[in-house]
């Protein structure tokens, strides 16, 4: 009965659950199970799925992600699933299904999440997307002595603070990206965006970025 945080319309978290498995289920799993084999590089059927884990990962203001991970008789795949409350937030999912699809035909770059099926429901909107596994949000925040530095939101792990050349090469490759994305026909680009806002994620390992 505990609200989703962040979500005026104060939604229970059981309706929230009971809303994705609804969506995920909708059409006798068709389409979950179309993008599950998309996905596998095989052909992915109902008897082949031994669980479904359903996860809420995070809140913010337009959207409550979730974390679909079907455990397949030979492996795992997971998906991510944007979940949209508010009238705001339903409003910009449906236009970001859009525009991503759009840009990933147009395109043909490995940066955006591919997103496999839309669906408007009566209270919410689902987005069923390509998950980033290993990668995480970075922010900038001050540390006990009062330095700023890049802190990358490792869940799982923890959260660390990232050296000064690390921080630089993740701009680099956000900043590639960008450009990337930049249309010098018609000068389409990828706006707004903020570097420390969760708009770039990173996976940070030992041997590079």
């Amino acid at each position: 009965d505990l609200p989703l945080e962040c979500d005026p319309l104060k939604t229970p978290y059981k309706v929230y659950l009971q809303s994705i498995k609804n969506f995920l289920e909708q059409d006798a799993c068709n389409q979950l199970l179309k993008a599950a084999s998309e996905k596998s590089g095989g052909e992915v059927g109902l008897n082949g799925i031994n669980e479904i884990i359903v996860r809420a990962e995070k809140h913010g203001a337009l959207y409550h992600p979730a974390s679909i991970e079907l455990v397949l008789e030979e492996g795992r795949v997971k998906f991510g699933l944007n979940v949209a409350v508010s009238e705001t937030g339903r409003a910009w999912l449906k236009k970001e299904f859009s525009i991503i699809q759009k840009i990933n035909t147009r395109c043909k770059l490995p940066f955006l999440p591919e997103v496999y099926f839309f669906d408007d429901q009566e209270n919410m909107s689902f987005l069923l997307e390509e998950w980033f596994d290993g990668y995480h949000e970075f922010h900038l925040s001050m540390t006990e002595s009062g330095k700023q530095f890049m802190k990358l939101w490792a869940f799982g792990s923890g959260y660390k603070y990232l050296s000064l050349e690390k921080s630089f090469e993740i701009y680099r490759k956000a900043s590639k990206i960008l450009t990337l994305y930049y249309d010098i026909n018609d000068f389409s680009q990828i706006y707004p965006w903020h570097h420390a806002a969760g708009d770039f994620i990173a996976r940070v390992e030992d041997g590079g970025i």
